[in-house]
């Protein structure tokens, strides 16, 4: 693991986002210019952020910000069913 972010997004392909979202506006304006063109983002982030224009899409404000693609992993799944080994299920959209 590097705990430094600029040192560990440098050479990456693939951004993971897995972050509280009233955290991801500051990550990603500290990333800007430090990733990859053809880097492309997916976003594990439940929640939405609340701009003055209406709600956006956390995986539309890393694709404005950072200027890459990003889809996003979601499922309606709780943490103790998961630990549990109950069936669960996600969409990668």
């Amino acid at each position: 693991a590097d705990p430094d972010l600029m040192s560990a997004v440098r050479d990456a392909t693939m951004l993971v986002f897995v972050t509280p979202h009233q955290f991801i506006d500051g990550i990603c304006k500290r990333l800007e210019g430090n990733v990859r063109p053809d880097a492309k983002a997916i976003s594990l982030i439940k929640g939405m952020e609340v701009k003055m224009e209406g709600p956006c899409l956390i995986s539309n404000l890393i694709t404005e910000i950072l200027g890459i693609e990003c889809s996003v992993l979601m499922g309606a799944n709780i943490a103790n069913e998961i630990a549990v080994e109950k069936f669960s299920e996600a969409t990668v959209g």
